[in-house]
């Protein structure tokens, strides 16, 4: 896919990259930071919508939380394109903490209501690829056809600069750090992918997952955290970092010459903490009841 919709060089190409919503039409916990989300971006719209993962609230056991987050992407009346995160496809076999692993009944959910688990978009300057971190280290026949396919799109993408968006970031701190393999991608895969990442000369890998912002470099590579427009773990954050997480979205300007972005914390958007449940409760929110 390609667009070209015409853009002033002076203020660039305009993406919003937003994560972690966690829809649903029965368990609408997050549904007013949505809300402010969608009057935001119809106040000033992108040239484009990337969803970073976890559309829905629990797409491995309800696909239709995947159709109803589609349909509210939809309504927003942008060119849009979204990856599948660990609540919207499963987890990696090895690695699934919630017992969802990813299997072919979930990726075609994901596909019928989705899309492509993997895709690339060229827009001015720039090709954005997306990726399914799920399939890094399910040694899944589909980890080794997107294996092929990121070569391939990275490869063939002539004088774009490249823009990789995944859900897990692949790493903390540490490169080379196995630890919390449902957190971070898996350190095998891992490897393989910031190998062919780094190689290709790509500029900017774009995640979600842990609900916080981050922004480091490895290898010449920015990679950028989004936040989490659903909810947030307030205590981790300030105990670990110094840093109150708020709920937001990222927006990215995209020029010949790189990428710049703004972490928008919209004044509306709450912090909403669902730690005192997650703790009690499986470590997850996908244990809460329903909330019309």
């Amino acid at each position: 896919m390609t667009i070209s919709r015409s853009t002033d060089e002076r203020s660039g190409f305009r993406l919003i990259h937003v994560s972690d919503t966690h829809l649903s039409r029965t368990h609408r916990y997050f549904e007013v930071n949505w809300s402010c989300f969608r009057e935001a971006v119809s106040a000033s719209p992108p040239h484009i919508l990337i969803h970073g993962g976890d559309l829905a609230f629990n797409g491995p056991s309800e696909s239709h939380d995947l159709a109803y987050a589609v349909e509210e992407i939809a309504a927003l009346g942008l060119p849009w394109h979204a990856i599948p995160g660990n609540h919207d496809i499963g987890e990696a076999p090895d690695y699934s903490r919630l017992n969802q692993p990813i299997n072919r009944e979930r990726i075609d959910a994901w596909r019928g209501h989705v899309g492509a688990q993997w895709w690339h978009c060229d827009v001015p300057h720039w090709r954005l690829i997306g990726l399914d971190t799920a399939l890094m280290g399910s040694n899944l026949p589909e980890e080794a056809e997107q294996g092929e396919f990121l070569q391939h799109a990275l490869a063939a993408r002539g004088a774009l600069h490249a823009m990789v968006f995944v859900h897990m970031p692949p790493f903390e701190r540490d490169h080379l750090s196995a630890a919390n393999p449902t957190s971070y991608i898996p350190l095998r895969a891992r490897a393989t992918f910031l190998n062919v990442c780094a190689s290709a000369g790509v500029k900017v890998i774009a995640c979600g997952h842990k609900h916080v912002y981050r922004k480091h470099r490895h290898r010449g590579m920015d990679i950028v955290w989004a936040p989490a427009t659903a909810m947030v773990d307030i205590k981790n954050p300030l105990a670990r970092r110094g840093t109150f997480p708020r709920p937001g979205y990222l927006e990215w300007v995209l020029g010949p010459r790189g990428a710049s972005h703004t972490l928008v914390e919209p004044e509306r958007m709450f912090a909403i903490d669902m730690t005192g449940w997650t703790r009690r409760n499986g470590g997850t929110t996908t244990t809460l009841p329903a909330w019309p």
